[in-house]
């Protein structure tokens, strides 16, 4: 007879490594998509538009191990979400008062993309690149014709993804024992991502399915209000941290990803100082995103927390190749805002689980009636 195996602390599962499951592949595709696209703006001069090529090549994240077919499909998604979003984040720049309606149309945003994220079974699951592409790119100043090439920029890019994606599929390669068991004990269409599985089982079709979404929208509503309110530089890195955790249903699931965010992001900040003191930029900055892209990709499926080591300067240095900031500025308005969002999701998902919670013991007992008496031991 087997025995069950005892669950780890908490404390213990921040620090758990899972199964490397093909990840140098999905690392290599994500790569390729995007320094094709900056090293293009790059040559053409215009090193401006590297935030609308990198954004449009965030399509390739998505479908990691999926059959290509399902990965096209799942990215063509997520490649219309994230070019809707840089054009509509150009349109918002321009907008009076553009830091209350970034925040607004951003918490708007967020929900919307995550009833797509479910509709479509998104892997990765959630709304957090459609938040970060349009939050970041309205933060950004505008130029004249900064719609039309937002739009031609990001298209361009995503389908440079969409085909770095479907060129494995004319590659022959010899798939390992574990990835082939793994793919034919689960059938083709559903979401490979655990979290995505969890919120599939856990959540009903319908009204709290959208009440999963709209938590979404709140957290980074309020996350982005407190922020704004509060004059802190970058208030969507406060909207983005708020949505991260929220991606897990349960309560216990939002608190790990709440604390890998916390470490990893102290961490990367540590990582991003030392790189931005050399003050990279052209050829020399897009090597450093294309380098931090293959090891976040690397290693987000199998620790969150340690893949932020890498994607904390990732964001960081994209920004300032775009949009040259104070390097001390950029990581102190990142250490403050990735708190403060923390500390929102927290709370959003405590109060809608302890909702839910309620709800679902009152359908319960509703379904079983009175308990019938039992006899004295």
């Amino acid at each position: 007879m087997s025995s069950a195996v005892p669950a780890l602390p908490w404390w213990k599962t921040v620090f758990v490594f899972g199964p490397h499951a093909g990840s140098h592949r999905v690392a290599v595709r994500a790569g390729i998509s995007v320094v094709v696209p900056l090293v293009t703006v790059w040559a053409l001069g215009h090193v401006e538009w590297s935030l609308y090529a990198a954004f449009g090549s965030f399509a390739a994240l998505y479908g990691r191990n999926v059959r290509y077919r399902h990965r096209f499909l799942m990215q063509l998604s997520a490649a219309v979400v994230l070019v809707g979003a840089v054009v509509l984040g150009v349109v918002v720049a321009g907008m009076p008062s553009h830091e209350w309606w970034i925040v607004g149309i951003g918490a708007a945003w967020a929900t919307l993309v995550a009833v797509l994220s479910d509709v479509f079974r998104w892997n990765p699951p959630g709304p957090l690149f459609g938040v970060f592409a349009l939050c970041a790119v309205a933060s950004v100043p505008p130029g004249p014709d900064s719609l039309l090439i937002a739009f031609v920029v990001s298209s361009g890019a995503a389908v440079v993804s969409l085909l770095v994606g479907g060129a494995g599929s004319v590659i022959v390669r010899r798939a390992r024992a574990d990835e082939r068991v793994a793919a034919s004990a689960r059938p083709a269409d559903a979401p490979s991502n655990p979290v995505a599985r969890r919120r599939t089982r856990l959540l009903p079709d319908g009204a709290q399915r959208l009440a999963h979404a709209a938590r979404f929208g709140v957290a980074a509503a309020l996350a982005g209000g407190l922020s704004t309110a509060l004059g802190i530089g970058h208030p969507y890195w406060a909207m983005i941290a708020a949505v991260v955790p929220l991606v897990a249903v349960r309560l216990s699931h939002s608190a790990l990803r709440a604390t890998h965010r916390i470490v990893g992001t102290f961490l990367g900040l540590i990582l991003a100082a030392i790189l931005l003191s050399a003050q990279p930029s052209g050829l020399a900055a897009i090597a450093l995103v294309v380098a931090l892209q293959i090891a976040a990709e690397l290693f987000v499926t199998r620790n969150y927390g340690f893949a932020l080591l890498f994607v904390t300067p990732l964001a960081l240095v994209m920004i300032d190749l775009a949009h040259p900031t104070d390097t001390a500025t950029l990581i102190v308005d990142r250490l403050v805002e990735t708190a403060l969002g923390t500390v929102v999701a927290l709370l959003v998902a405590a109060a809608t689980w302890a909702i839910w919670g309620r709800r679902d013991r009152a359908s319960t007992s509703r379904s079983r009636g009175p308990l019938p008496a039992t006899p004295a031991a």
